[in-house]
């Protein structure tokens, strides 16, 4: 595979995790921050709002999946706190909160979510923190459907293959949705509830403009990521660290499949660092990643026998659909989409 198409597939992806965010439900980091903001109180907030009597869990959950019928089976995601005053606590698990009643908006609609979360939420909060909560929410739904409106702007066609340009659209998408976010919530709300986010975020794309620069010897290059590295808050910097050393280790282990180790010289090699079942999964994944690669390759040839008949456009692309049909599932067909979209502009054929 080239070093432009691996570029390319890297800006794509990342370009493919920012208009992803915007759909419902946002995804949400795994790290929180060390510190929570208190949101003052808001009377005019309480004021929205009339709801029923607090009800047991169990009849809350009953309740929430009788109006939501997608979330049947789950438990609510996230928390609601309050401080020692009864004010909110804002943080990453009250935007997880929003997000779990958010998920079923295809299903089941926004005015059954809002019901229901309201009818959740005040079971769990008294006033002041329900108030807030209230004026909260009505600034996250603004906020987010003016976001999905933003990052739903298709890339151009140069954005599309060339990595210094996906750079630049994903570098301006992020500067348009910092203004939104700003606009929308205070700064101490903007923090909470996207400033871990948005530090990895920042990290990531320094990092691949580093990565793009001809100027650097190896040695520069691995001095400033360290320096980026730094400069990401403890927690954060702790997770990318362990995933940085995992990816290492999961390139270590592929290379070892190229020179042609045998599964168990890579399993000696895993089981340094990881316990026997995550061994296994890996095995089991890397397995399949590989039988997914030689499979696309081999209707990469396909393909390019077909395309060697002289066909015109039309039945070029009516005989590459069938063929994708024919030789990948559903689930796999967005994926070969995306390879033979970035494969068709490349000025040499694709490695196995």
């Amino acid at each position: 595979m080239s070093k432009f198409f691996s570029l390319s597939l890297v800006a794509v992806a990342v370009a493919g995790g920012l208009t992803l965010y915007w759909r419902w439900p946002a995804a949400v980091p795994e790290v929180l921050p060390a510190a929570a903001v208190v949101v003052p109180s808001r009377q005019s907030s309480t004021e929205r709002l009339s709801l029923p009597a607090a009800k047991a869990p169990a009849e809350a959950q009953s309740s929430i999946t009788a109006t939501l019928p997608s979330l049947a089976d789950t438990e609510v995601d996230g928390q609601l706190r309050t401080d020692a005053a009864g004010n909110l606590v804002l943080d990453l698990a009250l935007r997880d909160y929003f997000d779990y009643f958010l998920s079923a908006v295809d299903h089941s609609g926004l005015d059954a979510v809002i019901e229901a979360l309201l009818a959740d939420a005040n079971q769990r909060l008294t006033e002041p923190a329900l108030g807030q909560m209230i004026g909260l929410l009505g600034d996250y739904l603004d906020y987010k459907r003016a976001s999905m409106a933003l990052m739903q702007q298709p890339l151009e066609a140069r954005q599309q293959v060339d990595p210094q340009a996906q750079l630049q659209a994903l570098q301006s998408a992020f500067a348009r949705m910092d203004e939104l976010r700003r606009a929308h919530f205070s700064a101490a709300a903007q923090e909470a509830l996207f400033g871990a986010e948005q530090a990895y975020a920042r990290y990531t794309l320094d990092s691949l403009a580093l990565q793009q620069r001809d100027d650097l010897g190896e040695a520069q290059r691995t001095q400033m990521l360290e320096q980026l590295r730094a400069r990401l808050p403890d927690a954060l910097r702790e997770s990318e660290q362990r995933q940085q050393l995992a990816l290492e280790q999961l390139q270590h282990s592929e290379q070892l499949w190229r020179d042609g180790a045998d599964e168990q010289q890579v399993r000696e090699f895993l089981a340094m660092t990881y316990d026997p079942d995550t061994v296994q999964r890996l095995l089991d994944e890397q397995r399949h990643e590989r039988d997914w690669q030689h499979h696309y390759q081999a209707y990469r040839n396909e393909l390019a026998s077909l395309q060697g008949r002289g066909l015109s456009e039309a039945d070029g692309e009516q005989l590459q659909r069938q063929l994708r049909e024919r030789l990948f599932s559903s689930e796999d067909r967005h994926r070969v989409e995306t390879y033979d979209a970035i494969a068709a502009k490349q000025p040499e054929p694709l490695d196995p």
